[in-house]
């Protein structure tokens, strides 16, 4: 092993017998090539756990560096005689393990095992890091006793993380980080995002079952647990909504965010995930805070790093006395220094002073021509030492991984070019300099903090050639802290089973440094978003309410085009206000297992203080606090028990709630009413435009309000940072979105004011030259209680806007309903009106979708050029919070793409997707096919499914037997027409297509697709589809209620051999299918459904052409020539909905010809039926008189695969179907002719037709008449 070896000064002490538990991975000396140079110290391409890679890398492996882990890694242990033993190797697999923690007793440990497909080479060398698409992270437990490791499942791209095996009220549970929820951060100006899902905390037994999510309040993520000795777990967590994430000092940062990687506080937990709290790190402006252990006497531990720059979590590490609940540490009021010096810890020291966590390489010190390095993962030992983990060398890749530079500095020191020295630390055994060296070592208590980072470290191990870290104590809980196990902290219970948050005053500390020492400024205040939020000027007595928001979690990210914004990141809905009592105490009853945040309101129900981080209770559980945001360590906390409201009821704000009002559809109709008038035009009263929504000069009225705080539009610019260059002097800062709005407060929005008729910040125009004053000459604005709440909301609530909302009136778009009562969707009359035919019989009106839940753009998301030139446009199912098109909480995609030059009646193509084929078959862009002038694109609930695809509806039913997909389809097509009236849905029809389970589902949506829908199919056409689910259902076990029962109603409607009987719609329809006989997804006992399928339509004489090959689930076979009958064999050829079409059966050019034949598929694997025999469309005859089909026959030969060429002459049976103006009733004798009467007679009208049998059909004749009439 090497020591910190130095020439001339020895080695250093070591420890060999402190039991540990850590992980290793070797590294690759070996010079590479990379970025064209030759590389001779690419082992500082290691790439260790940390923040910004806290979910490993999912992309492919491109020698380009990446967020993955260096792997393959050991888990390993050494216990107290010194011997060392392999608990957990990736050799041979594509995974490293990391994060182990110990049980108290000792003897288990849980550790987390990050999983890749692929290695990728770092720096072209021999250092690998995970890569691959499905990389995730399961988690294991080994247990030291039996040696045998048990593994939680793997799931492929899901991250099961950072176990801690914790005492939850005696019992031992696994507190855990997953990514399961499928929930993502914060949407905000500025801010990039990474696009993994958030980490949330989650609880389960040892061996990963009875699994809940108790983290549900995580907005960003979760991880890195460690149960302090009182029983709270204390974990890294990242607080980025609202203003958290604006907390920089500068011009740079004015408005901006600052990194937001960097922006990791410590969050605890009780044992069941509720009573979250931060300790440290909510009022600091450092760097991320990670890595949390606890020292023998107490003192709470954490790492600081800069994330990124291969620092790879190394910085410094803190230490500091944890404090009672909810409390942090010296109060504002002490405060010396407007940053870091409120409310931290106050005995917070800095262990290891001669490490470094800022964003440079490790300190140099030129005396020793040594590189200090930097330090991560503390443990507390025995004795009250501290252990670590120390990356002696450069330790970062400031400047990039140019190889010359990067070995220069290696061997040469920080000034390699200008003064050179050799590097004497850290190096190799013949004293040659290495690029890192990463060990275990540890502090002496008497030596903390340390002064001496070349004397007081003591190496416990460090291998040559291999990086350990994760270190942890590795034996019983009992050894460093005296006690067997945490202490078993209660849970805060309630009576009755419900939740409730206790505030015993209004006493706080929202009071920034800059407003208690006279220094605040309007539109300079940068260093509100590190405290509590209050308007300044406001007091503990001015807040009469207190009020519960709940968050609506973000599910996905859109395109930048269709992304909603919000000043706090997420969407949310009001529970309601509730009264404070006289002395600032308040009880109020809020919903258990949700996400919420609260804030402090006047007696106008105006948002005066707020707090920004999310909280949630556990089902049955009490959160107390003694004030609003008070977390000094001085004054005792008020006691809830004592006060008024512990005396009485409490309030009920448990839901459900009222929406956030939102821009387009309610903050616009408004300003139309009240504003516009004067503020717009050439000459806007003021130079203030309201009415102006045209973005291409970069400035309308939206940008003016939510985005202009650089004042641009502002007539009057006020210059808040005189001590800033240029521009930048009159740049806003956070909270205001522009000089109008204040994105915390209505009160303090110049905007609000105008509403109000005075101004309501606690201000005074006199109070500063340097702010934004209120008009006292504007006129009076006659605006109703209801829109100046409608507007303080708005701004209270975030200021909301998504630009895929309608306005409302007057601008004539609807509003959203109630899921509870639906409503006619407004159409185009023409789809109002009835079938004009008594034989064919429509749905029952039935009432509509509920209308306003679909949006689309406004402009197109992408344009096609060339001949046929076409427009793309991307839509969203807002359906996250309702519960009538989708019982899950997710949004949906819509999409369409229409002709750019539409003929005067377009006709629609509705779409539905195959299986795991609903993102890019909706998401990415796509043009109508030649025989549609709009394609309409849906979403079946499978594709947001979190676990497989349990959600899977098949385009049918939902668990719950709903059918859901079809009211998104039906409203999706009735907020298209809306859009576009001319979309031909009366005589045209519109066409319903899909395959594979798309295939299946048009087959079954054109049995169950709501009115009036499902009466205004032209046909449908499919491919490779489960059209009969019933002959195999297993395919749709657990996804559907069983066929028995209750439920049995469910299977019968999509059973086609029913329906074919008696359904009127699915008798008067065209089907085309294409498939194989041998697909496995469909065949039962030898038989493929879709030859039953094939044969009904035969016997019911429901028109149908049909193409089967033996190619799996596939359409096409390799060597057999099956011509394409997704659209119509001849272009004349269609059907549509303003006259009769032929349905043709016993066609004796099938192969094979008999319906006993086709179910024999061993004797016949291919075949086709109808094929060939075509109509010309427009030639059609349907009045009162006569039915008029010309038709021909088109011979196709050269099949291959066993199909034998089709005769040159054939006979068919010939049903009109669906007419529009000839009317059959039923027992009437009518007459018919063949070829201007080459051939006649008569036939009986049953079931509301009549069949002609055997016409004859010779290839190459041109097309004949068939004519079907009453004698006169």
């Amino acid at each position: 092993m090497i020591g910190f070896l130095v020439p001339g000064d020895g080695a250093a002490a070591t420890d060999t017998t402190t039991p540990l538990i850590w992980v290793e991975v070797d590294l690759d000396r070996t010079p590479s090539r990379y970025q064209g140079e030759q590389m001779d110290h690419p082992d500082i391409c290691v790439t260790l756990p940390e923040v910004n890679n806290r979910q490993n890398n999912g992309l492919p492996a491109d020698n380009v560096r990446s967020n993955g882990l260096s792997g393959p890694g050991r888990l390993m242990r050494r216990d107290r005689t010194g011997k060392v033993s392999v608990l957990y190797d990736c050799a041979g697999q594509i995974c490293t393990p990391t994060d182990p923690r110990l049980s108290p007793d000792g003897t288990k440990v849980a550790f987390t095992i990050y999983r890749g497909t692929q290695w990728q080479h770092e720096c072209g060398s021999g250092n690998l890091t995970l890569a691959g698409k499905g990389a995730g992270a399961n988690i294991a437990i080994v247990d030291l006793v039996t040696g045998k490791t048990s593994e939680w499942p793997f799931v492929p791209g899901r991250h099961d993380l950072t176990p801690v095996i914790i005492n939850q009220g005696g019992a031992l549970k696994v507190m855990f980080s997953s990514d399961r929820a499928q929930e993502f951060e914060p949407v905000l100006r500025g801010v990039t995002p990474r696009g993994d899902p958030n980490l949330q905390n989650y609880i389960a037994d040892l061996d990963g079952s009875d699994v809940h999510r108790v983290g549900t309040h995580d907005f960003v993520s979760f991880y890195g647990g460690f149960q302090l000795r009182d029983g709270r777990i204390l974990a890294s967590c990242a607080q980025w909504l609202h203003d958290l994430v604006f907390r920089g000092d500068g011009q740079v940062y004015t408005n901006y965010p600052s990194t937001v990687q960097n922006m990791w506080w410590t969050c605890a937990v009780d044992p069941w995930g509720g009573s979250q709290e931060s300790p440290f790190g909510a009022h600091y402006q450092g760097k991320a805070l990670h890595f949390i252990n606890q020292l023998s006497d107490g003192r709470i531990l954490v790492g600081e790093y800069y994330r990124g720059n291969y620092q790879n979590g190394f910085g410094n590490i803190w230490a500091w006395s944890p404090a009672p609940f909810t409390v942090e540490g010296v109060p504002v009021s002490e405060a010396r220094k407007p940053v870091n010096d409120a409310l931290l810890p106050r005995d917070l020291v800095n262990l290891t002073p001669w490490a470094s966590s800022e964003d440079q390489y490790s300190r140099w010190d030129a005396a020793h021509a040594a590189w200090q390095g930097r330090v991560r993962d503390p443990f507390g030992l025995p004795g009250d030492a501290l252990g670590f983990v120390w990356c002696r060398g450069v330790c970062n890749n400031q400047g990039g991984w140019r190889p010359d530079g990067m070995d220069a500095r290696v061997e040469f020191g920080p000034h390699a070019k200008r003064q050179p020295q050799r590097v004497r630390s850290p190096v190799d055994a013949a004293g040659n300099p290495v690029g890192l060296e990463i060990g275990i070592y540890k502090l002496p208590a008497d030596k903390l903090p340390s002064k001496d980072y070349r004397h007081d470290p003591v190496m416990m191990v460090d291998k040559p050639g291999v990086a350990e870290y994760g270190a942890i104590y590795g034996g019983p809980y009992v050894d460093v802290y005296g006690q067997a196990m945490p202490d078993s902290a209660p849970q805060p219970r309630s009576a009755d089973g419900a939740c409730y948050l206790q505030i015993a005053s209004q006493r706080s500390e929202t009071t920034n440094f800059d407003v208690r020492h006279g220094q605040y400024r309007w539109g300079h205040d940068e260093r509100s978003p590190v405290f509590g939020k209050e308007l300044p000027g406001v007091s503990a007595a001015d807040v009469k309410y207190i009020r519960i928001a709940r968050l609506i979690p973000n599910a996905h990210r859109l395109p930048a085009s269709r992304q909603w914004t919000s000043m706090w990141g997420v969407r949310t809905e009001i529970l309601g206000d509730a009264p404070v009592a006289a002395d600032g105490s308040v009880r109020i009853r809020v919903p258990c297992e949700a996400p919420w945040l609260l804030s402090g309101l006047n007696a106008d129900h105006e948002v005066i203080k707020r707090d920004m981080m999310p909280q949630s209770l556990r089902a049955g559980t009490t959160l107390t606090c003694g004030g609003c945001h008070n977390h000094g360590d001085k004054a005792p906390q008020p006691v809830f028990a004592r006060s008024l409201a512990a005396k009485g009821p409490a309030v009920d704000l448990s839901g459900p709630g009222r929406a956030q009002p939102e821009y387009t559809r309610d903050i616009v109709p408004i300003l139309e009413r009240r504003c516009v008038a004067c503020h717009s035009g050439r000459a806007p009263a003021g130079g203030i435009d309201f009415n102006d929504r045209d973005d291409r000069d970069g400035m309308s009225t939206w940008r003016m309000l939510l985005m202009d705080y650089p004042q641009v539009s502002n007539p009057r610019p006020v210059r808040v940072s005189p001590e800033y260059r240029g521009k930048r002097q009159y740049y806003l800062d956070r909270p205001q979105a522009s000089w109008l709005i204040n994105g915390d407060y209505a009160a303090g929005s110049g905007l609000y004011w105008y509403f109000r008729n005075r101004r309501t910040d606690y201000r005074s125009n006199a109070a500063s030259d340097a702010d934004y004053d209120y008009d006292e000459a504007h006129p009076h604005v006659e605006a109703t209680p209801a829109e100046i709440a409608t507007v303080r909301d708005w701004i209270d609530t975030g200021a909301y806007r998504d630009p895929r909302a309608a306005t409302t009136a007057p601008r004539g778009a609807q509003r959203r309903v109630p899921t509870s009562a639906p409503t006619l969707m407004p159409v185009a009359a023409d789809i109002k009106s009835s079938p004009p035919s008594t034989e064919v019989a429509s749905d029952p009106p039935l009432a509509h979708q509920p209308p306003g839940f679909v949006s689309f753009d406004l402009r197109p998301t992408k344009v096609g050029r060339g001949q046929n030139p076409w427009m793309y446009f991307q839509g969203t199912w807002h359906i996250r919070d309702e519960r009538w098109f989708d019982p899950h909480g997710v949004d949906f995609q819509v999409a369409y793409a229409r002709r750019q030059h539409l003929p005067p009646h377009p006709r629609l193509l509705v779409t539905l997707h195959p299986s795991a084929m609903g993102n890019g078959y909706v998401g990415q862009a796509f043009a109508p096919p030649a025989f549609a002038d709009f394609e309409l694109r849906n979403q079946d609930a499978q594709i947001h499914s979190p676990k497989a695809d349990r959600w899977t509806e098949w385009w049918t039913y939902s668990r719950d037997g709903v059918g859901y997909p079809g009211r998104r389809l039906a409203g999706s097509i009735e907020a298209l027409v809306a859009r576009y009236p001319q979309i031909d849905v009366r005589d045209k029809g519109f066409i319903l297509a899909g395959s594979s389970m798309g295939g299946g589902g048009a087959v079954v949506q054109s049995m169950i697709l709501p009115a009036p829908w499902r009466s205004r199919i032209a046909y449908v056409t499919a491919a490779i589809g489960g059209v009969m689910p019933r002959l195999k259902p297993d395919n749709y076990r657990h996804l559907w209620p069983p066929d028995s029962g209750a439920t049995r109603h469910l299977w019968d409607a999509i059973d086609f051999s029913i329906q074919a009987r008696s359904d009127p719609i699915v008798r008067n329809l065209h089907y085309r299918h294409r498939f194989s006989s041998n697909d496995p997804f469909f065949t039962k006992d030898g038989v493929n459904e879709q030859m039953p399928f094939v044969n009904i339509c035969e016997a019911e004489r429901i028109s149908c052409e049909a193409t089967w090959v033996q190619a799996g689930h596939a359409p096409y076979e390799r060597g057999v020539k099956m011509p394409s009958i997704t659209d119509f064999e001849v272009p004349e050829q269609d059907v549509t909905l303003d006259r009769a079409f032929p349905a043709i059966t016993h066609s004796t050019g099938n192969f094979p010809l008999t319906a006993a034949e086709r179910l024999d598929t061993t004797r016949y694997p291919r075949g086709h039926y109808n094929l060939g025999i075509v109509w010309n469309h427009a030639q059609i005859v349907d009045d009162a008189e006569q039915i008029v089909f010309p038709l021909r026959y088109v011979r196709h030969t050269g099949f291959g695969g066993g199909i034998p060429d089709q005769p040159e002459s054939v006979t068919v049976s010939v049903t009109p179907r669906r007419a529009r103006h000839f009317r059959f009733h039923e027992g009437e004798i009518l007459h018919w002719s063949w070829d201007d009467g080459a051939m006649s007679g008569t036939a009986v009208v049953k079931e509301g037709t009549v069949t002609v049998d055997r016409i004859p059909l010779t290839a190459g004749a041109p097309y004949k008449r068939l004519r079907i009439f009453r004698s006169k």
